[in-house]
């Protein structure tokens, strides 16, 4: 009997019916979990004896035993009940009728009568219905018949839609699955909504573990003014284990067909991504304009603990392509394409890092410069001079190159030595340090140059003290105890002046001036200018925390006071990069109230009293699918145009399954809509749809900024999704995805617990 009752692992194979139509969506409150018997709840997984309780037994002649009255058939993690049961040891068969339950730690089988031919290890179960414990699924077959060999099913039935609801079913007149062989068949399926037939296959195949199966995956839908009807049907081709391949062909009415395809592959050491995407002929373009294409290329290889190499390249036909056709990996408003190929390198006491990188600039814009090549290297950890005394360095070479540029490329080698004394305890922390920046630079033009500008040497030394104390107290809090800090910080920062005026502009602009940002040592990215400093930076945050830790509101207030005024030189290449300004900033987050939360930032110039930059925002997340959002942002200098924008996100439940969400943003400066989507959305506990509406301006990588004839040019469209639960991927059907879609995206506050 225990050879012969082990065929009850054979229906575990029903449990993996389930997943032949894809990955069952968990218990919500659309699923009540069932409630395994008490008998099994204490049952020991690892016993293999086989248990059998009944409330009489009649036993003849030693060859038959007659079981009656809640009969329990136990082995490990496996349980038959049945009003009666009969085993006939001559014939080696076990029966059961009554009305049976099957029960495991995953699925649920009831059914009309169970017979088991334990010598040929198999079983047939009439009438069976099943049920997921542990996740949405169940079905239903007039007999499952499983042996050593297989497990077949007859007229059956696999949905997600909880008990009495038939919104959707995959119907079959026979499934069977192999035994280890990872693979099912069925044979006359037919797809069913609310019990209409609408689409016949006349055979399937399908995993039924973790493996992957060839086929077509669920189309897109969707239309807009840029290509008009939009249409997508991806085909998955599971190549081999660790590596594979979708096709996906796209109908665009306006624009022709297009063929997009994704190849992925993990190995111990590599993974990565590469995409192509290829239109023949673009219907809307002058037949001489050629054939449109992307490229995408996203590799990562761990070639050790120690060693790193990584590629991240984008290509495109044309500069519109982005704006006209929309990629899967790029944004529709992205003005560049980033390039970087890098092999890094982790030791015990040397990092290092070589790289290649370049940026394709899209639309009538001046060219970026390219790196080829770029090696820095620098200590892994200071070293120890003295008990307190510690030595740091690093150091870079550079490559850059520019045809469009006035030089045409340049080499740059910079050295940079620190001595740091720092003192760090609980409540106080203070750093001194000095260091050597060294640069030299060899500059080449196509025009004469002279000798200060093609060789040039640039020499700074720098001083910085920095001291921080943190100081809290209790309070009370509604009540109860809570806590408060107080955080004061000020640095000195020393930097002589140098005429920088003569060197070009490689890898450096001006870095935004946020409360972190006035305790930079550099206000500058790259290292083509540092700026002079003789400045005091004054700042302090406080923060409020609950009985329990949760921190409620943080404010920061900070300002750089110059000891002496910078000096301005007449360097034409900075002229949007200038940082002589004594900068106010202050950043606050507050929760105010339950769910709302307050954020706000301003960069204040206290020199010519004007403001900067700002941005605020007040959020509330009730969950998931309750949210709303308004935000501000100004900035008064974008490529020398005022920005000044105001956003709405919002979600709600409007009705049980229903959910409606809306975004808005307008450009406040020149009194435009930029972008608005408009979505509704139903959601079942087996099926979803959802349909937005979005309108949005036509960006064009032609136009300035300040073009404001750009903004009347506005896109329209429509997309319609519909996901079955368990027969298609439900990735992406979220609310915040929703929001997702549009110029701009929906973000989440950052919440003061995280």
């Amino acid at each position: 009997m225990k050879q012969g009752l082990s065929l009850t692992g054979l229906i575990w194979a029903i449990l993996h019916t389930g997943t032949v139509y894809a990955e069952q969506p968990a218990i919500t409150a659309c699923y009540q979990p069932l409630s395994l018997p008490q008998i099994l709840q204490n049952a020991d997984s690892n016993d293999n004896s086989v248990r059998i309780y009944s409330d009489q037994v009649r036993l003849q002649d030693n060859q038959q035993a007659d079981f009656s009255g809640s009969v329990q058939i136990l082995q490990r993690d496996t349980l038959l009940q049945a009003p009666r049961a009969r085993y006939r040891a001559s014939e080696q068969q076990l029966l059961a009728d009554g009305g049976i339950e099957y029960y495991n730690q995953d699925l649920y089988v009831s059914g009309g009568m169970f017979s088991a031919d334990l010598a040929n290890n198999s079983a047939r179960l009439t009438d069976a219905n099943y049920q997921f414990i542990s996740q949405a699924g169940r079905g239903a077959a007039n007999a499952l018949v499983a042996s050593a060999d297989e497990l077949r099913l007859e007229r059956a039935l696999f949905t997600t839609c909880p008990q009495q609801d038939n919104s959707w079913g995959l119907h079959a007149e026979e499934i069977s699955i192999a035994a280890d062989s990872g693979w099912g068949e069925a044979r006359h399926a037919v797809f069913k909504i609310k019990d209409i037939p609408v689409f016949y296959l006349p055979y399937l195949t399908f995993p039924v573990d973790d493996q992957r199966k060839s086929g077509v995956l669920l189309p897109k839908v969707g239309s807009s003014q840029r290509v008009g009807l939009d249409f997508e049907l991806p085909y998955y081709f599971n190549l081999a284990e660790n590596y594979d391949l979708t096709l996906t062909p796209r109908y665009m009415s306006k624009r022709g067909t297009q063929l997009k395809s994704e190849f992925r592959y993990l190995t111990t050491e590599h993974q990565g991504l590469l995409q192509l995407e290829y239109l023949h002929n673009d219907s809307d373009k002058p037949r001489d304009f050629g054939q449109r294409y992307l490229g995408h290329l996203s590799h990562r290889s761990d070639f050790t603990s120690r060693w790193r190499g990584y590629i991240d390249f984008t290509d495109v036909s044309d500069d519109a392509y982005l704006t006209e056709l929309g990629s899967d990996y790029n944004s529709q408003s992205d003005s560049q394409l980033y390039r970087e190929a890098s092999l890094s390198y982790f030791g015990d006491n040397l990092h290092s890092h070589l790289k290649v990188q370049g940026f394709e600039i899209l639309g009538n814009y001046n060219q970026a410069y390219q790196v080829l090549p770029q090696l820095s290297l620098a200590a892994a950890k200071p070293e120890q001079l003295t008990e307190h005394l510690q030595w740091l360095w690093q150091g870079q070479y550079a490559h850059f190159r520019n045809d469009q540029a006035f030089y045409s490329s340049a080499d740059r080698l910079h050295l940079e030595p620190t001595l740091r004394l720092p003192l760090i305890t609980p409540a106080f922390e203070l750093t001194a340090e000095t260091s050597l920046l060294y640069t030299y630079y060899q500059q080449k033009s196509t025009q004469q140059l002279t000798d200060g500008q093609s060789e040039i040497s640039r020499a700074l030394p720098k001083v910085r003290l920095h001291a921080r104390v943190n100081f809290e107290r209790e309070y009370d809090w509604f009540g109860e105890q809570a806590l408060q800090t107080f955080e004061p910080q000020v640095q000195y920062l020393y930097i002589p002046f140098r005429d920088q005026s003569q060197i070009g502009l490689y890898d450096t602009t001006r870095l935004q001036d946020d409360y972190y940002g006035l305790f930079r040592q550099n206000r500058f990215s790259g290292l083509d200018r540092i700026n002079e400093a003789n400045q005091l930076t004054v700042g302090w945050t406080t923060r409020f925390y609950d009985n329990t830790d949760n921190e409620l509101f943080r404010f920061s207030l900070g300002q750089i006071f110059f000891l002496k005024e910078p000096e301005i030189t007449d360097d034409l290449l900075t002229q949007d990069l200038v940082s002589t300004e004594s900068m106010l900033a202050s950043e606050m987050i507050w929760h105010w109230y339950r769910r709302w939360y307050v954020s706000s930032a301003v960069q204040y110039d206290i020199d010519s009293k004007k403001l900067i930059k700002s941005n605020a925002s007040l959020d509330y997340r009730g969950s998931e699918n309750t949210l709303f959002q308004l935000n501000h942002r100004y900035s008064r200098a974008v490529s020398g145009a005022e920005i000044q924008q105001l956003g709405l996100f919002g979600a709600v439940p409007i009705k049980q399954n229903w959910q409606l969400i809306a975004s808005y943003y307008r450009d406040v400066t020149n009194h435009r809509m930029i972008d608005a989507n408009l979505g509704l959305q139903y959601e079942s506990c087996c099926w979803a749809v959802r349909l937005v509406a979005r309108r949005q301006v036509r960006v064009d990588l032609e136009s300035s900024i300040t073009d404001l004839s750009q903004f009347a040019r506005l896109d329209s469209g429509f997309s319609l999704q519909f996901v079955f639960k368990g027969f298609g991927d439900k990735a992406g059907f979220g609310v915040s995805d929703m929001l997702s879609n549009g110029i701009f995206s929906y973000r989440r506050p950052y919440l003061l617990t995280n």
